[in-house]
């Protein structure tokens, strides 16, 4: 198999995908996803490989949806071909269609049989969250940045990052409603990554777990998946996601999207970007700009 955004190796019973888009921040295009495909094909074929292993190349797991392909979603103006000119292809209700059928391609990594890891550093952020959500493990370096700045301007993800159960109810909210991000070791805290490490130590921290796991019988590592997996299912993940399906397709429809659309149309994605994070600089965080104010307005002790 060749690959173009992707680098797929395999090596006593691990495989190693590495998203290979680096001068895009690692972006999820059409093609990677379909790329993704083909391991996922090549895999279910493979009785012989136990773990999959997901990193990236360059300074960053991913940055999100590649949103110069998706635009036309919202942007009738930067559609690239006939299909995505088709007024139709505009509308909430064939946007929802395609969420959800991107969620249902999402699922079938949640289903691998092999036991998937996510090993993340840089950012992760918007879609990137999206793989990140369906993996069975994740691996997180200590200044890793993880969040949905989407939630600003956007929608919601297509299977929302699987954060309502890894948060709970009062965390997602928490930090879906300002779109800022956690580091890795908050991401551990918060349990959304199993474990946060040091940069420089990742990679070899999920290789030594991955080689561990490898030693399982590929049945039973299946199996308990599938156990795992059933619990969450039947306490209604799978409407959850629906739910953000629905509702991500008609908030990118929305007013909540008009200033993004007009500062896209005027100078690309960068600047419309940058409009819908402005008020949120310089603090990473709302505690970060309480502790600013607070030191500001504290009276000198002079």
């Amino acid at each position: 198999m060749k690959f173009e955004t992707i680098i797929y190796e395999k090596k006593d019973r691990i495989a190693t995908l590495t998203l290979n888009r680096p001068h895009t921040g690692n972006a999820i295009s059409k093609q990677l996803r379909d790329e993704l495909d083909m391991v996922m094909d090549d895999l279910d074929d493979d009785d012989e490989t136990r773990v999959l292993i997901i990193k990236a190349a360059g300074n960053h797991f991913s940055t999100g949806y590649d949103l110069k392909e998706f635009s036309y979603l919202w942007d009738a103006e930067s559609a690239q071909n006939e299909q995505q000119r088709r007024p139709h292809s505009r509308s909430p209700i064939w946007s929802r269609h395609r969420f959800h059928l991107s969620r249902e391609r999402w699922m079938r990594l949640f289903h691998l049989r092999q036991a998937t890891i996510a090993v993340i550093h840089g950012h992760c952020v918007a879609g990137g969250l999206d793989l990140v959500g369906v993996c069975d493990i994740a691996f997180a370096a200590d200044d890793a940045l993880l969040g949905q700045p989407e939630a600003r301007a956007m929608g919601e993800l297509h299977v929302f990052a699987f954060w309502p159960i890894h948060l709970g109810m009062r965390k997602t909210k928490e930090w879906l409603f300002t779109g800022d991000n956690m580091t890795g070791t908050e991401a551990e805290e918060l349990g959304l990554v199993n474990k946060a490490v040091p940069h420089g130590e990742l990679e070899a921290v999920a290789q030594a777990y991955a080689e561990r796991v490898a030693n399982v019988p590929l049945d039973a590592i299946y199996s308990h998946k599938e156990i795992t997996n059933r619990w969450f299912e039947a306490a209604g993940m799978h409407a959850g996601m629906a739910a953000a399906n629905d509702l991500d397709a008609m908030g990118i429809a929305g007013p909540g999207m008009d200033d993004f659309t007009r500062v896209w149309r005027e100078g690309g994605v960068r600047p419309a970007v940058r409009m819908r994070d402005e008020p949120f600089k310089p603090h990473r965080t709302y505690l970060e700009a309480y502790a600013a104010k607070r030191d500001r307005d504290e009276p000198s002790g002079d």
